[in-house]
């Protein structure tokens, strides 16, 4: 498959848009200090008050499921769009 200019344009888009939330607020956690990465579904978070059974203040959230469709997401979108731009060329 031929990959166009707009495969590149919406696949640098993607990543902004995958990675700025992260950016954005990195610094400016909510209230209680949790820090959430990946868009649009959170896929780790860790920080923040929890009451965990052993007594740990430390929360911790890992979705591999999230990850692997975030990041289907984040590439299926440009070849979606390289398809669109492939049939509307011929």
């Amino acid at each position: 498959m031929k990959l166009t200019i707009g495969f590149w344009i919406a696949l640098v888009v993607m990543i902004i848009l995958f990675f700025m939330p992260t950016v954005l607020t990195y610094n400016a956690p909510a209230y209680d200090g949790e820090r959430v990465y990946g868009f649009p579904l959170p896929y780790y978070s860790w920080g923040g008050f929890c009451f965990s059974p052993d007594g740990g203040q430390m929360c911790r959230f890992v979705s591999y499921p999230f990850m692997i469709i975030d990041l289907l997401i984040l590439v299926g979108i440009p070849l979606g769009v390289n398809l669109i731009l492939l049939r509307l060329k011929n």
